[in-house]
C-alpha cells in the first residue's frame, strides 16, 4: 500500500485511533534522501480493538529536523505520544507534546507535506 497523503481531517481521525502514539514505540527514522524522512511507530489501534499496527509517517520537502542516533531514538519517551501538526504550507512532526512549537522537541521533522502508510506489527 503506498504513502496516503494526509489532510487536517484524515489527521485528527488518525491521532485519535492510535491515541497520538502515546506508549508506542519508535521502530526506525530513515532519511530516504535530504528532503524525504520516514519515521515509524509500533501503535494500539483503538479501531482494531487495541491490536498493535504500525504506523509509517513520511514527511517530504524537509527543511528543518533534529534527528537522534537509533540507540537514542529507542530511549526517547513516548508517554506524551507524538505533535503532528498541518498547515497549508507546513508538515510536523515531533516526539513528545509539543503543539505549536514542533521545533523544541528532542526529535522532529519539518517539511511541506506528509503521508503516512499502514504497515503490519513489527514487534
Amino acid at each position: 500500500m503506498p504513502v496516503k497523503p494526509l489532510s487536517a481531517l484524515t489527521l485528527k481521525n488518525l491521532l485519535d485511533r492510535i491515541d497520538f502514539a502515546r506508549q508506542g514505540e519508535i521502530r526506525s527514522l530513515t532519511p530516504l534522501s535530504p528532503t524525504s524522512i520516514e519515521i515509524r511507530f509500533s501503535v494500539q489501534d483503538i479501531a482494531r480493538g487495541y491490536d498493535w499496527i504500525d504506523i509509517l509517517f513520511r514527511v517530504e520537502g524537509v527543511n528543518d529536523a533534529k534527528l537522534v542516533s537509533d540507540n537514542v531514538l529507542r530511549a526517547l519517551d513516548m508517554s506524551e505520544g507524538v505533535t503532528v501538526e498541518l498547515t497549508p504550507k507546513s508538515a510536523a512532526l515531533a516526539i513528545g507534546s509539543y503543539a505549536g512549537r514542533c521545533d523544541e522537541a528532542p526529535c522532529y521533522i519539518i517539511g511541506t507535506s506528509l503521508g503516512y502508510e499502514e504497515l503490519p506489527f513489527s514487534g
